[in-house]
């Protein structure tokens, strides 16, 4: 009887032993999350080059000169390009997210897509630091390496914060 209950408490411990390494050991969420954003972002696609000529073919029309119709198409165009945005990358970013994006990365992926180079990421390497996650991509873009650094907080499950230390 006694070792009836000895190999129960053996099995609960190897149970309990199991279970705290599958919760200590899971991925991190919000790294995951920077990641994907990070290859997402990063990885050419026709996905991507659309979502870029959108922007570029949406600017809004207003001001002294311009009929009362075209200011309104390109407002709506403008919009719609804004919404297929927030519908890409609206997974990854929250609203602060999108404007820190916008100022630290949107030019240099409009570059990219409007030089027509190619480029692949080749690593990407992301890392708690306290509150915030670091990250490095090292990407080949033509014959060139380039490396992105840069830091990103999430906040309720989306990135809230974006910051490029080098580009």
């Amino acid at each position: 009887m006694k070792r009836k209950y000895l190999y129960a408490a053996v099995a609960a411990v190897i149970l309990i032993c199991i279970g705290a390494a599958v919760f200590f050991l899971r991925p991190d969420q919000g790294e995951k999350l920077v990641k994907d954003f990070l290859n997402e972002t990063l990885t050419k696609s026709e996905e991507q080059a659309g979502l870029y000529q959108a922007l570029l073919d949406s600017p809004a029309l207003i001001g002294e000169g311009v009929d009362a119709q075209t200011a309104e198409a390109s407002e709506k165009q403008s919009r719609q390009a804004e919404e297929k945005w927030k519908e890409v990358y609206g997974v990854y970013l929250n609203d602060q997210g999108m404007d820190d994006f916008s100022k630290a990365m949107l030019g240099y992926m409009m570059d990219l897509y409007q030089q027509d180079e190619t480029w692949e990421v080749t690593e990407t390497t992301v890392t708690r630091d306290n509150d915030a996650y670091k990250f490095h991509v090292n990407m080949t873009v033509g014959e060139n390496r380039q490396e992105i650094e840069g830091r990103a907080e999430v906040t309720d499950g989306k990135i809230s914060s974006l910051d490029l230390t080098e580009l």
